[in-house]
């Protein structure tokens, strides 16, 4: 199978921008040096559906020094950086499907070329579930010997497939330490900044409005609030809402809060947040954009048909104009952070990367001591990353 990139000659520029994040990932740095030195996973076959980006790249050299024998890369809607797929694609043993602008029906058709492709896959390192629902689609004659899952909404998708897996699943952010680390602080940092970079407006004075109070979430608010934003959140959970409160945010009903919001962030793993309903709710001039997994939090095909004009403002900024309103979406609502920024912070994707690296060996190295079905890190592998990272930042 070929590799499909946006632009094949990007990958010498892709190779120079790694520089500086082999550098900055001591604890991935580590788990590479010892997957090279046992060969963790000679012969493997791996498929994985991450952002292709410089930090994931890294990771996924590690899995290659380590003796995998061929590894599928599928990026992720909105959030490829070209040259980082044009960098993995040169390399031998590798096969990249994913380009910046690739489409939604682009993606499906990527996991399910892989799947089929004829060759049985030992292991999904999975984002949003897409691998594992992909291998559930095709039904291709032959399971998995495991699988990491990356996020909250992936697990979400599965248990609503009522997919009981016939192999491990490790949930990478079922760990307490991506929940608090990676989603908490590493989320609200990236969101905040990839609004800054897609906008160059000032944060502070403006009324933002965050759907969705989980760790990722109350991180985006915290944020944003620490910037001098009037922040007010939105969840459907009383719960949730109760805690947003305390923390110290505005809450209240969704169609009151809709209305008084310069900014929308929807940052819940859950489809149709905000749709067309919405529109006579919407101040003129509010900025629509998504943190979550997947953009179909806003329903953008639905905004487009509804409105009387669309136009480009500036680079992941469209208008569209719905009478004498006007709204406007950044990065065509898919994830801020990657979409218009460099996501996570660096140090925080390596503690990240390193709970999907501790897995993915466990599942290789002792599957015994694993469960078919969903389930969290084991506690060994958090504590060991977590004193990886302190030994690192002394």
């Amino acid at each position: 199978m070929k590799s499909i990139v946006k632009n094949p000659e990007l990958a010498a520029s892709g190779a120079e921008r790694m520089k500086w994040f082999r550098e900055r990932m001591p604890i991935v740095t580590a788990y590479n040096e010892r997957f090279k030195r046992e060969q963790t996973f000679k012969g493997k076959v791996i498929a994985t559906t991450m952002h292709i980006e410089p930090k994931s790249a890294y990771w996924v050299e590690g899995m290659l020094a380590g003796g995998a024998e061929h590894i599928y890369f599928v990026g992720y809607l909105g959030t490829t950086k070209d040259d980082t797929a044009a960098y993995l694609a040169s390399l031998p043993r590798m096969t990249v499907l994913g380009k910046s602008d690739d489409t939604y029906e682009e993606h499906l058709a990527n996991l399910d070329a892989v799947i089929n492709n004829g060759k049985k896959i030992d292991l999904f390192l999975d984002n949003g579930a897409a691998f594992i629902l992909a291998h559930k689609r095709c039904n291709p004659g032959w399971l998995p010997d495991g699988a990491n899952e990356e996020t909250r909404s992936g697990r979400l998708y599965v248990e609503q497939e009522h997919y009981e897996a016939p192999y491990p699943i490790a949930v990478i952010d079922d760990s307490a330490l991506k929940r608090l680390l990676e989603n908490y602080t590493g989320v609200g940092q990236s969101v905040v900044d990839g609004f800054m970079r897609a906008t160059s407006l000032l944060v502070g004075g403006k009324n933002v409005l965050v759907f969705g109070y989980g760790y990722c979430g109350s991180g985006v608010a915290a944020k944003f609030k620490g910037l001098g934003a009037n922040t007010m959140v939105y969840d459907s959970n009383p719960l949730y809402q109760l805690k947003a409160k305390v923390d110290g945010h505005i809450v209240g009903d969704k169609e009151e809060l809709i209305s008084r919001a310069d900014v929308i962030v929807t940052v819940t793993g859950s489809f149709g947040v905000i749709t067309t309903d919405h529109i006579p709710l919407f101040k003129n001039k509010v900025i629509l954009a998504n943190a979550g997994c997947l953009g179909f939090e806003i329903d953008l095909k639905g905004l487009e048909e509804k409105a009387d004009s669309k136009s480009n403002m500036r680079a992941g900024v469209e208008k569209y104009t719905y009478g004498d309103k006007d709204i406007y979406v950044l990065a065509g609502t898919h994830a801020l952070n990657l979409a218009a920024a460099d996501g996570n912070p660096i140090e925080i994707m390596d503690l990240g990367l390193a709970l999907q690296a501790g897995c993915a060996e466990r599942i290789v190295k002792a599957p015994e001591t694993l469960v078919n079905g969903l389930q969290n890190v084991p506690d060994d592998i958090s504590l060991e990353v977590c004193r990886m990272s302190l030994e690192a930042q002394k």
